[in-house]
């Protein structure tokens, strides 16, 4: 007994401090219990990481605590663990541990084209044509979301399987991240329609997904994907810190990152990664442009795009199409386009792409953007 407590004394030592790191928590109904996710602090490095790691083996060693390891993270380093409240608070004593998170679920960002065809012109009506400025080619896509169904005809071999955070394939047994991914580079629905489609799966078949999985396949995007990148992500839930450090991350890493303002007609602000500073934020419209009437807004909001009724593909077969709403729709839209224009400068690095976004964009189209909200509509004809 004396030898595990010795054991212990010098686990703790080794990285104690005053004050125990903070602790982040959703909502209750979101919360996974007993899974947390400890990040380290910006300065530290993959050594830091494994001394933490052999730290937090030798307390499960020596103590009645179960501690069970169960992802880490390299880049953004940082680690998930199972574990009670009491070995928690241990763990959190940890000087190289910037913050805790507890695990949560977040779900996709869809309510239930004419969107391809509102964004190559300045006004309505619709024309009935799409004439972009480019078509993606030579740029990558990372959908993150539930998959992708890659044999669709509509993707002419350009899709493929990239990460599972589940132990799948990548597969998608939802159809929710093929619909997205088909509104990105669909040579019939989409906006780039060539550019390479990697499918990053992180949500379940009923949609939903774990913060720990979501920033597990945004890591591996931002350390092994191909450049030059863009990531599209039509998922979200409340506010994490985690969540958009990935967000940030990802972007700093060099990927163009865009993501879905949310389905509440709320503040956007509130929710992640919608709220994420760097990432390109997307709310929806409807093919009157008015903001559709799920959408969040606000001063998270970057840019609008349609996202009511879009037409893309479907899981279900290799021709298969469905029509449905979201913010999950619009998100896709400035996604593609995103890689529209790195594909005609590919000098264009996340913030570039954005300025001439921004630039580009129509103005004052948008009829009730909401409060706070900037009357930005795509544009990339």
């Amino acid at each position: 007994m004396k030898i595990a407590v010795l054991i212990l004394a010098l686990a703790v030592s080794a990285y104690a401090r005053p004050l125990l790191a903070p602790l982040y928590k959703q909502d209750a109904d979101r919360l996974i219990a007993g899974r947390y996710i400890f990040m380290l602090k910006d300065t530290a490095t993959k050594a830091d990481l494994a001394a933490v790691l052999s730290s937090v083996e030798a307390l499960s060693k020596s103590t009645n605590f179960e501690m069970k390891v169960t992802r880490q993270y390299v880049g953004m380093f940082g680690f998930v663990a199972e574990m009670n409240e009491k070995a928690l608070n241990l763990v959190r004593s940890f000087e190289e541990i910037a913050y805790v998170e507890q695990d949560a679920i977040y779900s996709i960002s869809a309510v239930a084209s004419w969107g391809i065809d509102r964004v190559d012109q300045v006004d309505l009506p619709l024309d009935s044509t799409y004439s972009p400025r480019g078509d993606g080619a030579g740029v990558n896509v990372y959908v993150i979301d539930t998959g992708i169904r890659i044999t669709h005809t509509d993707y002419g071999g350009r899709a493929n399987y990239f990460f599972d955070a589940l132990g799948g394939t990548g597969n998608d047994c939802n159809g929710h991240g093929t619909h997205c991914a088909g509104t990105v580079g669909g040579a019939a629905h989409g906006v780039a329609k060539a550019a390479n489609l990697h499918a990053v799966r992180v949500l379940s078949c009923l949609g939903f997904g774990s913060t720990s999985n979501i920033v597990a396949g945004m890591n591996e995007v931002a350390n092994n994907g191909a450049r030059p990148a863009v990531a599209s992500m039509s998922l979200g839930g409340g506010a994490s810190a985690l969540l958009d450090n990935a967000a940030n991350n990802l972007v700093a890493s060099g990927v163009t990152t865009v993501v879905a303002a949310g389905n509440d007609n709320d503040n956007a602000c509130n929710y992640s990664p919608a709220r994420a500073a760097n990432a390109i934020t997307v709310g929806s419209t409807a093919n009157t442009d008015r903001r559709s009437s799920f959408s969040n807004y606000g001063t998270c909001v970057d840019i609008f795009a349609p996202g009511s009724d879009i037409t893309s593909t479907w899981h279900t077969g290799d021709t298969d199409t469905n029509t449905i709403s979201g913010t999950s729709m619009a998100c896709p839209h400035v996604a593609g386009a995103a890689a529209v224009l790195i594909g005609a400068d590919g000098s264009l690095d996340p913030a570039g792409v954005w300025s001439k976004m921004q630039a580009d964009a129509s103005l004052d189209k948008i009829r009730l953007p909401g409060t706070g909200s900037p009357n930005r509509l795509l544009y990339i004809g």
